[in-house]
């Protein structure tokens, strides 16, 4: 979740407008990700001093901060040391409390005893700090307008963490949104508008609340990637099916009917034969009476 002070906006009034990012910034995203890719196999320590300064090109400050966030949780960190950061310490810190020699001295008699060099134990004392961690090659390497969909997403989840009240307003196939937010506890209503075609589904934001707003908060940005789902696959969508025989339909013109009666014969096969295994298991009737009734 971004923070509040990397969320970028702008305040008119009683109005809050959110600044997201548009194809516009992707020549700085561009070069945000050949920084990053630079640094992969370096310490974070290194990449954070780096990323403090400018870019060489021209980048909104809020905006660029904010895909840092978004970029950091994806590629994420690791550590890189030959013995455990924790076992290095202790013997080092005994070592150096138990005898007044030098502290060279006493990393060489610690390695020595570790079965290692004093590079290796040098590097292995603080590895588990999060400047001293190794930044990881992502995954699946980000593009520019996919970085830029991320980091408004990020955007948005902020802003509605940070909500007292939500409004949605759908128009057909909202069951799947409003089965989502009686599933994670949503404190939510359907409302009816314009004659019942509309369907507004008003939630309440976690600032609405006095406590566990941290988990709701969470619950209700998980909300959004549903809503995308909701328009790519709205109520206005056709079927596959009536797509494939209005397609086949166009081509032969009046003769629409020759496939169309091929297809829907071939579905009506397909669920003839695949109707007994879809189908649940079956008991006889153990009551007397109620056979007796089915027989007649």
């Amino acid at each position: 979740m971004l923070p509040e002070a990397l969320l970028p906006c702008s305040i008119h009034g009683n109005v809050v407008l959110p600044h997201f990012l548009g194809e516009h910034d992707h020549p700085w995203l561009r070069v945000l990700l050949e920084e990053y890719a630079r640094f992969v196999g370096r310490h974070q320590r290194e990449l954070d001093e780096r990323l403090h300064e400018p870019l060489p090109c021209a980048s909104p400050t809020v905006k660029r901060r904010s895909a840092i966030h978004v970029l950091a949780r994806h590629c994420g960190t690791c550590h890189v040391a030959t013995i455990s950061p924790r076992r290095a310490r202790a013997a080092v810190f005994v070592e150096a409390a138990r005898s007044q020699v030098e502290p060279a001295l006493v990393l060489a008699s610690v390695a020595a005893t570790l079965s290692l060099t004093a590079t290796e134990l040098t590097e292995a004392l603080f590895a588990d700090l999060p400047g001293e961690c190794i930044v990881a090659s992502p995954a699946d390497v980000l593009s520019p307008g996919e970085l830029a969909l991320r980091t408004n997403l990020a955007i948005a989840q902020g802003f509605l963490f940070r909500s007292t009240a939500l409004v949605i307003e759908m128009e057909g196939n909202a069951r799947a949104v409003v089965r989502h937010a009686k599933w994670r506890g949503l404190i939510c209503a359907v409302v009816p508008r314009e004659g019942g075609r509309r369907t507004a589904l008003e939630m309440s934001g976690p600032y609405a609340l006095f406590r566990r707003t941290l988990v709701y908060g969470r619950a209700l940005s998980e909300v959004l990637p549903l809503l995308a789902w909701w328009m790519r696959r709205g109520a206005s969508c056709p079927p596959v099916w009536w797509l494939v025989v209005m397609g086949l339909a166009r081509l032969v013109g009046q003769a629409w009917w020759i496939p169309g009666a091929a297809f829907f014969v071939g579905l009506f096969s397909l669920f003839t034969f695949i109707s007994p295994y879809l189908a649940g298991s079956s008991h006889p009737l153990r009551n007397p009476a109620l056979a007796a009734d089915f027989k007649r």
